[in-house]
């Protein structure tokens, strides 16, 4: 393929060099042709020689994407990712729930909880919900910046992934996402239902009640269509810290075993007590049974006694 394109040049510039003896004598209109043509040749030359440029590259694109990962294969595990969406204030907090990013629906908006009861809850969703990720809303700057909001959703995702850890150990997961105008788009949804329900427009003390939930739920949808790409996955930045609390859920881990082993005993000891009532109704049934056969024998005898 290079020895053709080398080849159609020489060709090209020999014919280039030969051409200006008979052009200088030519007329106007055959200049203006002959110069027409040159062009016309040496374009569609370098045309071919790039199309052909770009087919060996295509060539060796294709070769080389059959050894990359498939998008296939994270569009499948999304698709089962079960997630808990997080619009975190320091007034209230949105919780929502989706599975797969299909109908993400509003759990809860958390009001009136320090940071230590806003953890434990929003855990306790996880656990009930049975979740396997946390996505948590990073409000950002128009131009993507840092702001002070999202400093201080960075630090409470640290506080966050803490008592994750204490309670579940390492099979959660939480990501940080930009949550950008979902606030808004949030409003903008609901007041575009009451339009359509032909009810009243909330107002914007009304729509306080309701929006973080709702914008719970844009930051689950946006996160699931772009498959989490550009997520932010929050780790422990203290490593003491990691270890007590792997330690931590160790201990809450025996101590669930320990009750867990003291139920199923507790309905041992219940079995058993019902079996030993059981037993002692059929007991008290049979010896009944047994006084009334014998009081009718003894009727008898006293009947025959007396014929």
């Amino acid at each position: 393929m290079m020895m053709a394109n080398y080849l159609s040049r020489v060709v090209l510039l020999i014919a280039l060099l030969y051409k200006p003896i008979s052009f200088a004598f030519a007329p106007p209109y055959r200049q203006q042709a002959t110069a027409a043509s040159h062009i016309h040749v040496y374009i569609t030359t370098c045309q071919s020689a790039n199309q052909d440029q770009e087919d060996d590259i295509i060539s060796v694109d294709d070769t080389s994407s059959s050894s990359s990962p498939q998008p296939a294969a994270s569009e499948e595990a999304f698709s089962t990712l079960r997630s808990i969406g997080v619009d975190y204030g320091l007034t209230r907090t949105g919780i929502a729930i989706s599975t797969g990013g299909y109908h993400p629906r509003p759990l809860a908006i958390l009001s009136n909880l320090n940071t230590t009861e806003l953890s434990t809850t929003i855990v306790n969703y996880v656990i009930s919900e049975q979740a396997t990720n946390i996505v948590l809303g990073l409000p950002l700057h128009k131009d993507g910046s840092d702001s002070e909001q999202s400093n201080i959703t960075r630090e409470f995702g640290q506080f966050l992934l803490q008592e994750v850890r204490k309670r579940c150990g390492t099979n959660i997961s939480i990501t940080l996402w930009d949550e950008r105008y979902t606030s808004k788009e949030a409003a903008s949804r609901i007041q575009a239902e009451a339009i359509a329900r032909k009810s009243r427009i909330p107002s914007a003390s009304e729509l306080e009640t309701e929006l973080d939930a709702d914008a719970a739920c844009i930051i689950l949808e946006d996160y699931y269509k772009e498959l989490g790409e550009d997520g932010e996955l929050i780790v422990l930045e203290n490593e003491a810290v990691e270890r007590e609390c792997a330690e931590i859920y160790v201990r809450n881990m025996e101590l669930q075993e320990e009750r867990r082993r003291s139920m199923m005993k507790e309905r041992e000891k219940g079995r058993n007590a019902r079996q030993e009532m059981i037993a002692r109704a059929k007991a008290l049934e049979e010896s009944a049974n047994n006084d009334g056969l014998n009081q009718q024998k003894k009727k008898k005898k006293k009947k025959k006694k007396k014929k």
